[in-house]
Order: C-alpha cells, then sequence, then structure tokens
C-alpha cells in the first residue's frame, strides 16, 4: 500500500483529538479520492466497451427470428458467433437435423396455416 493509503488507514484508527492533525489528515483523504478518480477516469477510455472487440449492428430495432440470424441464405451473424451459441459448427448441425429428419419425418418444416 502507498502512502496515501497508509494516511487513509491512520486516519481512521487514530484516536487523537489534535486538530490540526485531523484537518491535514482529512485533505490528504480527500486528495487521495481525487488521485483515484482521476485513475478510474483515464481506465475507462472506451466508454464501457472493450477494446480489441468488434462492433456488430444486432439491429435490435426490429426482432429476428433464429432462422433469419442464423440459418437463411446471408445470416445476420457469421459461423463464429453460431459456434459461439450453439457449440458447433453450421454443417454438423445440418447433418445432425438431416439424420434426424429421415429418422422422423415428424420433423420435417411445414408451413404454418
Amino acid at each position: 500500500m502507498h502512502s496515501r493509503g497508509k494516511a487513509i488507514q491512520n486516519f481512521f484508527n487514530d484516536d487523537s483529538d489534535d486538530d490540526d492533525l485531523h484537518q491535514q489528515r482529512v485533505a490528504m483523504a480527500v486528495q487521495h479520492h481525487r488521485f483515484l478518480l482521476e485513475q478510474y477516469s483515464q481506465q475507462s477510455e472506451h466508454d464501457g466497451s472493450v477494446a480489441g472487440y468488434e462492433y456488430k449492428n444486432r439491429k435490435r430495432e426490429k426482432h429476428k427470428s433464429l432462422m433469419e440470424d442464423y440459418f437463411c441464405e446471408r445470416p445476420l451473424y457469421p459461423p463464429v458467433d453460431f459456434h459461439r451459441r450453439f457449440h458447433m459448427r453450421r454443417e454438423l448441425f445440418y447433418r445432425i437435423l438431416n439424420d434426424v429428419v429421415a429418422y422422423e419425418p415428424y420433423f420435417t418444416q411445414k408451413i404454418d396455416t
């Protein structure tokens, strides 16, 4: 712990009645608080975003279905996001889907009336 932190700790642990010493310790506590605020403001340069991550426009203004997000001809999300969400490659998912449909025709996609 650096000297400012020790001064803050001593401020709370000391029971002396010396007003000058007390005022000095309060001033040091305020100075230490300002120092911490400056450090914090320098750390948050990215306004809440994480440096190095790419921005993805998720088009939240209108609700997209799962099919449009991941399974259409031109999906909204790339294969990396598909793998991150479903823990498998899209090709593996289609292979499982085709095997299930071949085994049980109930799972074939039909038009909803």
